[in-house]
């Protein structure tokens, strides 16, 4: 028998992993870090919460994939949490509100508390917000690339057919809903970063989310498939960059 000390779903230990991480949705993205990373490790395919650990400009990071939703991505946050991780940073896609163009990157100032897995976290009256440092760092990193940048409110939904995508049906709910919340400053709806801003402060560790504006918000146009590929590429770096900037050469 050993002492090993293995995460619940994650079954992997403290020694696996960074003190800096990212997470993605899709674990695919997680296979496009691996390469970018240096000498990456897979540390778990189980439930599909694919994740690896490796090495960006001397710094050991992991990547875990979480699937979709707030419950499954706080859990992975926190389970990271507990086997040592202290700086997170969400990598994902965001539906786009206002002025937010398709293939802007959005860098979130906080969110909307629409879900329900922050409240069982923290109180509703508290506010979902983002470590201040690590969200400067994620926008210098965006601007460093040439990339667009977009920063403002989240909006963070369960209910991706009944409150984020528009089916046709009915007087356009999710239309009118996005208006009212493109009026209040919100310029990116997701289904995660409340939770996870919540989740991190609840737990004492740094959480930041920088998206790529992959959809259209009341319209459901999609990046065209090749243009997102390589954009998501572009947002794996910034995002690796910020956690672990390049040496300043002298």
């Amino acid at each position: 028998m050993t002492d090993r000390r293995e995460a619940w779903y994650l079954r992997c230990g403290p020694e696996d992993v960074g003190e800096q991480a990212v997470l993605v949705g899709d674990r695919g993205r997680v296979a496009l870090a691996a390469e970018i990373l240096t000498d990456a490790v897979v540390l778990n395919e189980d439930r599909g919460l694919t994740t690896a650990t490796g090495w960006h400009h001397g710094r050991r990071i992991t990547v875990s994939a979480f699937g979709m939703g707030a419950p499954i991505a706080a859990i992975v946050l926190h389970e990271l949490r507990d086997l040592g991780v202290r700086e997170f940073v969400r990598l994902g896609t965001t539906m786009s509100i206002g002025a937010t163009g398709l293939g802007d990157f959005v860098v979130a100032h906080g969110a909307v508390r629409g879900e329900s897995t922050s409240r069982t976290y923290l109180p509703v009256e508290f506010p979902a917000v983002p470590d201040l440092e690590l969200t400067r760092r994620l926008e210098e990193s965006v601007h460093a690339r040439g990339l667009p940048l977009t920063t403002g409110l989240y909006a963070s939904f369960d209910g991706f057919y009944t409150e984020m995508f528009e089916t046709g049906a009915g007087d356009r709910p999710v239309e009118q809903r996005y208006a009212t919340l493109a009026a209040s400053g919100v310029v990116a709806v997701d289904m995660e970063t409340s939770a996870l801003f919540v989740a991190a402060r609840a737990l004492g560790v740094a959480a930041g989310s920088l998206c790529l504006a992959s959809v259209e918000g009341t319209t459901n146009v999609k990046l065209p498939h090749a243009e997102r590929l390589a954009a998501e590429a572009d947002l794996l770096r910034a995002g690796l960059d910020a956690l672990a900037p390049a040496p300043v050469s002298v």
